[in-house]
């Protein structure tokens, strides 16, 4: 399994240094580069620790897909570009979390369903056409009150029928939607990639540690039962020390 950490673009170079795998930054910031800035930190990549994951995929921070008016193809140009410049740092991951732009206001728009599943295809397009996958994220009820679990994930992609839109799982919203782990084992081949922090802090997202009381082997043995081997991202708040919080969920991973 490798091990990656999250942050900006900025912490990217610590991230390296620091030792892990691979690093998860934020979409919309990519996007949001000139092109002379993003070759500047294409050239920043150092080898064996590429910019592997791409989160938060839009810039949106409150309800859209159920809005009323909502049309899925005005997201198309925006995805033109954050697909493109993504691509272009060998980003081949791209996660849609975004639980503000999915929240259902009231009951009676869960209807307009239709127009949702009309945009997890036009994404997924787009980042196919850039050789990416897309990844669904489920959010715990204080994220979202759509898709909440790996369940409800796996049933709308299997609604949306495209190869290259997969979910993922994160010990955060597990634990707060109170899913089951025995879920990673039942729906592996959906399970694309691993969100990892201490799960029970709100809304602080603090690494791991073998003194902060939670027993993160129960999860870490399921994913070993389920035979997950791809990729696992520390999300949690970014660290004072880069170093120091690395050297602290090794700890715990190995132990």
């Amino acid at each position: 399994m490798k091990i990656g950490g999250f942050g900006k673009i900025k912490d990217y170079l610590p991230i390296a240094e620091a030792g892990y795998d691979f690093a998860e930054l934020d979409v919309p910031e990519i996007a949001d580069l000139s092109g002379e800035a993003l070759d500047e930190l294409q050239k920043s990549i150092k080898t064996g620790v590429p910019i592997q994951i791409g989160s938060r995929l839009l810039p949106v921070a409150e309800p859209l897909f159920f809005e009323e008016g909502f049309k899925p193809e005005s997201l198309e140009p925006y995805l033109e570009e954050a697909c493109g410049k993504t691509a272009r740092l060998g980003i081949r991951t791209l996660i849609l979390g975004n639980g503000k732009a999915r929240w259902i206001r009231t009951a009676s728009e869960r209807p307009k369903e239709e127009a949702f599943i009309e945009a997890l295809r036009l994404m997924a397009r787009k980042a196919e056409e850039n050789h990416q996958e897309l990844i669904l994220e489920p959010l715990g009820p204080k994220y979202s009150n759509y898709i909440n679990t790996v369940v409800q994930a796996v049933q709308l992609i299997e609604k949306v029928k495209i190869n290259n839109l997969f979910t993922m799982a994160d010990l955060r919203h597990m634990v707060a939607a109170g899913e089951p782990f025995q879920d990673l084992q039942t729906y592996l081949p959906y399970i694309h990639h691993i969100h990892m922090d201490y799960p029970l802090s709100y809304p602080e997202r603090n690494y791991p540690s073998v003194r902060d009381g939670y027993d993160y082997r129960v999860f870490l043995d399921s994913l070993e039962r389920a035979g997950y081997d791809g990729t696992l991202t520390i999300e949690a708040d970014i660290p004072e020390n880069w170093h120091k919080a690395c050297r602290q969920v090794m700890e715990v991973l190995e132990k």
